[in-house]
């Protein structure tokens, strides 16, 4: 599987003009001798299952169960084609160098050699909390699950509480995932697969973990000074680089969303699509009255979680294959709506809809925008509303 994103897929589309179906100007024929020159057989519904049969699905068939280097070496080859067509005057419509420039940044990335797991740095985890620098001042936003409980301490400046309070949230997600809080305990090797979702792959992802071992350890000894000395008050600077060292200790430990979560929770949604008509469903999903009827994982309360499960959804996002499967599309990001962006709505709204017969396959969306202007009104673009006022 390629490592496209959806934005990726959305400027691709636009570049090789794939609407209705078509790739360039390329017919079945010289498409499929196109990829064959590449040692690809874009016609092999089984090595590239899914979509459709046109040209424009194929493609998308590959950028889905293609390998990097197939997708790569098709992309340098389509821009080369691109550009031949350019320098002819044989391209049926305008290409900008930005689009181009675009496409063939994405075609290097993928194309750049794998690292050997053993020698993957910590940061190909899932999630991280924004960081900024500004000259020599670090600006670092809180974990919101921490920032969450600890705000109302914060406003009143009782820093010592404060610190208290984000030491707790760090060691109760140690303990819903370990079952033990105390460091020592919970990074037994046992637990690896709990909290990274798998056992080291080499020294240098072993060291990491131990990494995030001693990082835990020092929350621990931290915490039971402040648990064994009576609350004074504490300089808020110091409050502040202690609640930092909280935030990334809890970053490290519940960004990682095992496949068991995800596949119960996806489940769970696509039950619940398939209890109810469709006449029926459509009332429900408004205003999203059906979220009340779900019992989502307690998991799901972390924003840490949310955000990942956002961004695979969107990733897989896909409105070409049948109306219910739109609909389940659209439940799942109102599962996470609260971690959606204006930029999320934005690349969902330009995702293509029709499928291989030419069918539009996409259902549901306004409904699901109309939730979105509701519950949070500052993630609709002009893009977005526009869509809401045409379908109106």
């Amino acid at each position: 599987m390629s490592g496209l994103s959806v934005s990726d897929k959305v400027a691709l589309e636009a570049v090789l003009g794939m609407s209705g179906g078509y790739v360039l100007d390329f017919s079945n024929e010289s498409f499929g001798a196109f990829f064959h020159d590449l040692g690809i057989d874009v016609y092999d519904a089984e090595r590239y299952p899914g979509f459709g049969d046109s040209k424009a699905n194929r493609l998308r068939a590959l950028w889905r169960s293609g390998t990097e280097d197939e997708v790569a070496r098709s992309l340098q080859a389509l821009i080369e084609y691109i550009e031949a067509k350019r320098l002819t005057g044989f391209l049926s419509y305008e290409v900008n160098d930005e689009s181009i420039d675009r496409v063939r940044a994405v075609a290097e990335r993928l194309a750049e050699p794998a690292m050997n797991p053993a020698d993957m740095p910590p940061s190909s985890v899932s999630f991280t909390t924004k960081a900024t620098v500004t000259n020599n001042k670090i600006q670092i936003e809180i974990h919101e699950d921490i920032y969450a409980h600890i705000s109302r301490y914060l406003e009143t400046e009782d820093y010592f509480h404060a610190v208290e309070e984000s030491y707790k949230v760090v060691r109760e997600a140690l303990r819903e995932k370990t079952g033990s809080e105390k460091a020592t305990d919970a990074f037994k090797p046992d637990n690896f697969p709990a909290l990274f979702g798998h056992e080291p792959s080499g020294q240098a992802e072993k060291d990491f973990f131990d990494g995030v071992k001693y990082l835990n350890m020092a929350i621990q000894f931290l915490r039971n000074e402040k648990s064994h000395t009576l609350a004074t008050s504490m300089e808020r600077n110091l409050a502040l680089h202690y609640i930092s060292l909280a935030s990334l200790s809890y970053d490290l430990i519940t960004r990682y969303v095992s496949e068991e979560l995800i596949t119960q929770v996806e489940d769970l949604i696509t039950a619940e699509r398939r209890s109810y008509s469709a006449t029926r469903f459509y009332r429900v999903f408004e205003d999203g009255q059906w979220l009340s009827s779900v019992t989502l994982p307690n998991e799901l309360s972390s924003a840490s979680v949310r955000r990942v499960l956002k961004d695979k959804w969107l990733g897989e996002a896909d409105f070409t294959r049948s109306f219910d499967h739109s609909n389940i599309v659209l439940m799942r990001l109102e599962v996470v709506a609260d971690v959606l962006s204006k930029v999320d709505i934005d690349t969902l709204l330009g995702l293509p809809t029709v499928d291989g017969n030419g069918y539009s396959q996409e259902a549901g969306t306004t409904i699901f925008l109309e939730f979105m202007k509701q519950r949070y009104p500052e993630t609709i673009s002009a893009k977005a509303e526009a869509r809401i006022a045409a379908d109106q």
